[in-house]
Order: C-alpha cells, then sequence, then structure tokens
C-alpha cells in the first residue's frame, strides 16, 4: 500500500555473491501492507526473531556505510528513513564506533577492546556482586567485606533489591535523557544519575557498596 522503495548497495568483487543473493531474496519474500521505517525490514529479514538482542546492524551514518560497504557488508537502503541496515552483522560490529575509522589502527583496536571487556563487566558485575555478598562471602576480601557489612548496617532492603532498584532508576534517567529535548536530556541523565544515587544512599535505601 505505501509503495516504499527499498534499495540494497554492495561493491561487486568485495561483498560475497550468495549473500547478496540471500539478501535479495529475503527480501522479495516480505508480503506486508506497509513498510514506514528500516526496522520493519529488519524484523522481516533476520534469522531470529524471538530475540532480544540485535542481529543486524543498523546507523544513520554515512562514513560508516561506507566503510562498512568496504568491509564487504551490504547496505539496505528504505525511502524515508535515516537508518541504513547493514548485513550481515557480526558480535563486534556493535562495538564499533564511527571515530574508529578516524584513529590509528591500535588505539582503536585497544579502545574496541575496552568497550568489549566494560560490555562483559557491565553484564555480569551486579550478578557477581549478589552472589558474592550473599552467598559467597569467603570469596571476598576481609577488609573489603567489613566495609560493605558496615555500609549495609542501615538498609532495610536486600542485595537483590539494591541492585535491581539501582538498575531500574538508571534505565528510567537514561530513558529520560533520551526523550527530552538534546539540550538538557544528557545534563538530566548524568545529574540525575548522581543526585538519586547519592540521595538514596543519604536516606539508607542502598549501600554505597551497591552503587558503586
Amino acid at each position: 500500500i505505501t509503495k516504499t522503495e527499498v534499495s540494497i548497495m554492495y561493491i561487486n568483487g568485495i561483498a560475497n555473491n550468495e549473500i547478496i543473493e540471500e539478501v535479495r531474496k529475503r527480501l522479495n519474500r516480505i508480503n506486508i501492507d506497509g513498510i514506514l521505517e528500516s526496522g520493519y525490514i529488519e524484523q522481516l529479514i533476520e534469522d531470529q526473531t524471538n530475540t532480544t538482542f540485535p542481529t543486524i546492524y543498523h546507523t544513520e551514518r554515512p562514513d560508516s556505510v561506507a566503510g562498512n560497504l568496504l568491509e564487504g557488508k551490504i547496505a539496505i537502503f528504505v525511502n524515508g528513513t535515516p537508518f541504513v541496515l547493514l548485513v550481515p552483522a557480526l558480535f563486534i560490529d556493535f562495538f564499533q564506533s564511527v571515530e574508529d575509522y578516524y584513529e590509528r589502527f591500535d588505539i582503536s583496536s585497544a579502545i574496541r577492546f575496552l568497550r568489549t571487556v566494560v560490555f562483559f563487566i557491565s553484564l555480569v558485575g551486579p550478578a557477581i556482586y549478589i552472589a558474592a555478598t550473599t552467598f559467597h562471602q569467603e570469596m571476598i576480601p576481609l577488609p573489603l567485606l567489613r566495609s560493605i557489612i558496615e555500609s549495609k548496617q542501615s538498609v532495610p532492603f536486600s542485595t537483590v533489591i539494591e541492585v535491581l532498584g539501582l538498575l531500574i532508576a538508571f534505565e528510567l534517567l537514561q530513558e529520560s535523557g533520551i526523550h527530552l529535548p538534546q539540550a538538557i536530556g544528557q545534563s538530566v541523565s548524568v545529574v540525575g544519575g548522581i543526585v538519586v544515587g547519592t540521595a538514596a544512599v543519604e536516606a539508607g535505601f542502598i549501600s554505597p557498596a551497591a552503587l558503586i
């Protein structure tokens, strides 16, 4: 119904011909009344639909699209939206920044490695903290364990409630920063996190160790 134009772009001789044909086949297989945005295409051609993780990389930066085309990726353009889909997507692609193309290879590789390490720390850090402080206190050095116990004496909630509450609060602050005007959105997300975290510690709702 919408008659939205969808185009693919690739560099002949660099992109894999089998993947090009697979992209064409999946696009021709789409049967839907309307395409308003590239997110429609993304959900209709991806390998796994029952997943919360992105399986197709998308960007609105022309320099990022050009760089990925030179790496053999295929770009899918949808008329009316600034976001371009890039396939096939690898796990490491989601840790790539546009600024990586403007840095020396050793610096950009080190920063990308740092992003990957920080991702895994943020992914398993809260779980490790809960497991160590709740079930495996013997794994924590005695001076650190003493300070954690002292900081939790005035907190009425369990460690699980503390960590879950903090994660939800920070997620809400991040969402509010995204949907506010850009001039104040970043300030709200950063300052709001500091203010809410400090106020929660002073009120005795959470311990400083959980906040850290």
